[in-house]
């Protein structure tokens, strides 16, 4: 089964990287390997995506039935939503040259000989967090963890919290911006903006909020910013251009999804896939002499491509949920209603919305779900504020649900690696500073969209 599930997440990166190389539509097959994906990776889903699963799946299929759609709107539904399974697939290639190449312990071994304070070692983690998640999205997590657990438990007291608030952010703060994030392809989809668009003002809001998070950590404690055990000599010091390297790949990442966009050459989430695949190749190769290339590439297969577990399935279920909606005409017949809420409201609605995004993910309502229906429902609506902010006010609300909601995959994942409730790192830890970054957030998205828009 799970070998079945691997070669269905393969099928569906091939078909979207050959949609995106030659401009054919590969519709059939594409709902062949969705379909599959759905069946297959359905027994390797946590609970909590299951049961979303599960209710879009009802839902959709029970719609698309009841109004006795014909066969090709089913087909539509199905693969309405893989090209994000694509994306997040093809972005955990980049763990191979990452073991490899050795590039976690140099940047465990530059960390323990050139930090000395708290406050650098959880500005460094939180950057760290936050580049390898633009690229390894939740894979970014078990790497942070083996990286800097060591060092943390040996020169941090209560380093588990430590760990938690700098990690959750810098992952969290990565979804502003990242080709690869899931929340930006879906803001991205629902707002019919380009990434290119929404990339700078996300950049500079994410850097802006780690920041934030780093003053809010030490502000009022210059007494506690030495560490129980002191960093070693200039050991590190060798390893900082294996930093560079990281730091290289992530500007390409960046610069060759930009280049596909300027040219034209496929959907948004197509560059993604081929710029990442590209990438993730290149860099491979460069590694190729080096020992271990064998196991990791082992490691892929058996792991790698199962971290899209939850993924797949979730997202061709709730393809089928969207397209069935939609095609349903319920939110045409909502759209005066909604209209005359939004002309009452007028800018306050789109507040309203992000509010309602990070208020909602506390009772299990995920992100991802909340952002693609009030996507939907916008597009009903003509508000007289710029798309920018509304896409940025979208991002915004999905990036404090997820540093708040116990229920995020990124969030268990942490609770399970470093043996702590889901709940203390999210609500005990991090719900302060996630209500201050949606005020703040949502400041900058509305003079960003009176400047910019």
């Amino acid at each position: 089964m799970k070998s079945l599930f691997r070669l269905c997440v393969l099928a569906i990166i091939a078909l979207s990287l050959a949609g995106t190389l030659f401009g054919l539509s590969f519709d059939y097959l594409l709902f062949a390997a969705g379909i599959g994906a759905l069946a297959t990776g359905f027994p390797l889903m946590g609970k909590g995506f299951r049961k979303a699963a599960v209710i879009f799946l009802v839902l959709g299929v029970g719609m698309l039935v009841f109004r006795r759609h014909p066969f090709g709107l089913w087909v539509k539904a199905a693969t309405s939503m893989t090209n994000i399974i694509a994306v997040v697939a093809a972005m955990q290639s980049f763990a191979v040259p990452i073991k490899v190449g050795g590039y976690d312990k140099a940047i465990k071994s530059w960390m323990d000989g050139r930090l000395k304070g708290k406050s650098s070692l959880f500005v460094f983690l939180t950057l760290t967090t936050h580049l390898l998640t633009s690229f390894l999205n939740m894979g970014s997590v078990p790497v942070t963890v083996s990286l800097f657990e060591p060092t943390l438990k040996a020169r941090v007291p209560d380093w588990k919290r430590f760990f938690a608030r700098a990690a959750t952010r810098g992952y969290v703060l990565s979804v502003l911006w990242s080709p690869g994030a899931v929340n930006l392809s879906l803001v991205v989809q629902a707002t019919g903006l380009s990434w290119a668009k929404v990339f700078i003002p996300g950049f500079l809001l994410a850097f802006l909020g780690m920041g934030a998070s780093s003053v809010a950590e030490f502000a009022g404690s210059r007494g506690e910013n030495s560490l129980l055990l002191r960093a070693g000599g200039g050991e590190g010091r060798a390893e900082g251009g294996r930093i560079v390297h990281l730091l290289a790949v992530v500007v390409s990442f960046i610069a060759l999804v930009a280049v596909l966009e300027k040219l034209k050459i496929g959907a948004s989430s197509g560059r993604t896939v081929l710029a990442g695949l590209a990438l993730a190749l290149a860099w491979t190769l460069s590694q190729a002499g080096r020992p271990g290339m064998k196991g990791a590439l082992r490691t892929h297969w058996r792991e790698g491509l199962l971290k899209t577990g939850d993924i797949a399935p979730f997202f061709v279920a709730m393809g089928i949920f969207s397209t069935a909606l939609e095609a349903s005409g319920l939110l045409e017949k909502a759209a005066p209603f909604i209209k005359v809420a939004a002309d009452y409201l007028g800018p306050a609605s789109v507040i309203l919305i992000a509010g309602i995004i990070a208020a909602t993910s506390l009772i299990g309502l995920h992100p991802f779900i909340t952002i693609m229906l009030f996507g939907k429902v916008l597009s009903y609506v003509s508000l007289s504020i710029p798309p920018i902010t509304v896409a940025l006010a979208l991002s915004v609300g999905g990036a404090a649900a997820y540093m708040i909601t116990p229920f995020a995959g990124m969030i268990m994942i942490m609770s399970r690696l470093i043996e702590v409730k889901a709940t203390d790192i999210a609500l005990r830890w991090n719900w302060r500073f996630s209500l201050a970054f949606l005020a703040g957030g949502l400041a900058f998205a509305f003079a960003w969209g009176t400047l910019f828009g």
